[in-house]
């Protein structure tokens, strides 16, 4: 066991681990950003010889200045400026110092100092101005001279000048969108696992192929695996269930031909025809019961015309006597099961018939997203308190038959929803304009439809 646990591990972090990685990667990205953002807006304009040159012109400039008489001293000054670097001897000054809430401001006067060890001595006050065309900042200093005046000066193009408040704003939504974006991403390859785990749990009962392969954190591994495990031992079982009721499907026709020739040996034709009756009925229930167990049976689509097939179908039951009218497209292709949509229609056209004595089958696909199909007919319809159960296995509703039509082994309406759901497609049953009975079902679809027909001319 400790080895297994071992492995487990090895495999890689859990859900909860690979979820505080995330969680730790958005902030530290947050910060990261940030912190570049405010790098860039407070990045130095003067590079660190220019910085040592100006500490040197400051220096000389003051010496000179205490050196030279009060009207000698502004032109002395102002010989020794350098570009980038304005000087002027001034009798007292208004410039405050902001070096103790401007970092780069202490960090220019510890450069300065650093330079030229004698300024260390007088009083240095810094400040920041705005360039006069914008874009940047400037250096603005002042420093004491022994005699209480002052040296200023003013060092253009310090630093980069910080964004306007909008533009600013714009910058921190757009980095907040770039880190939801990556641990967004992030999360989605986390879920995938899962969202394949539930893809797989979906198609489940429609898609035999459907198998799991568990990938992702320990966690979803093991979850994965142990579905896998019981999707296996569910059709496993399925299987087994559907090949015995099959075999002794077919098993009872043996008896049942016997009872037949048994029966055409009695005498009295009354009895014979009501045994003849109840064997039919029972022949009818053993195709009904296969029909119901083999109407999941895959089946490979194909691209076929459905408005073709429908008013086919629609034909057929009318030659045989049925009432019953297509309106629909006279075309409209779709990729899915013949076959199957064949014993849809067959089945609600045949369970309509034994309580109706008009049929209108309804076809339409114009959103090119699904095919719609409604089978409506006068009957007496179904209560639609009774609806839930008129869709379960082996349930007949207590109805009596028109057209002196036998009743059915009650799996018409099941075999149609298992077929219908089998596709992706749902099935709602309802009360038509007529109020009868009115069977809706839809189907994916990407159809192309045609003109309207309606062979109906009643």
């Amino acid at each position: 066991m400790p080895e297994q646990g071992g492995r487990d591990k090895a495999r890689g972090a859990g859900l909860v681990t690979r979820i505080a990685i995330v969680l730790l990667g958005a902030v530290l990205l947050e910060a990261l950003g940030n912190f570049a953002l405010h790098r860039w807006q407070s990045r130095e304009l003067v590079s660190v010889e220019q910085t040592r040159h100006i500490a040197e012109q400051i220096n000389s400039a003051a010496k000179i200045a205490e050196n030279a008489s009060l009207p000698e001293r502004v032109a002395l000054v102002r010989a020794l400026e350098v570009e980038g670097l304005a000087l002027n001897w001034v009798p007292r000054s208004v410039v405050t110092d902001h070096s103790a809430a401007q970092p780069q401001l202490a960090a220019m006067r510890a450069r300065l100092l650093d330079f030229v060890p004698a300024l260390s001595g007088r009083e240095m006050r810094l400040s920041l101005l705005p360039t006069a065309g914008g874009g940047s900042r400037d250096l603005m200093g002042v420093l004491r001279l022994k005699d209480g005046t002052y040296l200023s000066f003013r060092v253009s193009a310090y630093l980069n000048a910080p964004l306007p408040f909008s533009l600013e704003i714009l910058a921190h939504v757009l980095l907040m969108l770039l880190v939801f974006g990556v641990a967004l991403g992030l999360v989605r390859t986390l879920i995938r696992p899962l969202r394949e785990l539930a893809e797989a749990a979906d198609e489940t009962g429609r898609n035999h192929a459907a198998r799991i392969t568990p990938s992702g954190p320990h966690e979803v591994r093991r979850v994965g695996a142990a579905f896998a495990a019981m999707q296996s031992r569910l059709l496993r079982m399925i299987e087994d269930n559907t090949q015995a009721l099959i075999a002794v499907s077919h098993d009872l026709r043996t008896p049942i031909q016997r009872l037949r020739l048994r029966t055409a040996m009695l005498e009295g034709e009354e009895q014979k025809e009501a045994i003849g009756d109840d064997l039919a009925a029972m022949e009818r229930f053993i195709d009904a019961t296969l029909a119901y167990v083999r109407s999941g049976e895959d089946e490979p689509p194909r691209l076929l015309d459905v408005a073709v097939l429908v008013s086919t179908i629609v034909d057929d039951a009318a030659d045989m006597g049925a009432n019953v009218h297509y309106i629909g497209p006279e075309t409209l292709t779709l990729h899915t099961r013949s076959a199957a949509l064949t014993r849809v229609l067959q089945n609600l056209i045949d369970n309509s018939r034994r309580y109706a004595n008009r049929i209108e089958v309804r076809l339409s696909g114009a959103d090119r997203i699904r095919v719609e199909i409604a089978v409506d007919d006068d009957g007496s319809g179904i209560p639609e308190a009774k609806r839930a159960e008129a869709l379960q296995p082996f349930h007949r509703l207590d109805q009596v038959p028109d057209h002196n039509h036998v009743q059915g082994a009650g799996l018409g309406l099941s075999i149609v929803q298992r077929i219908v759901e089998r596709q992706g497609g749902t099935l709602v049953l309802g009360t038509a304009a007529s109020g009868g009975l009115s069977v809706h079902f839809s189907l994916p679809a990407a159809p192309d439809v045609g003109p309207v027909r309606s062979n109906d001319t009643n």
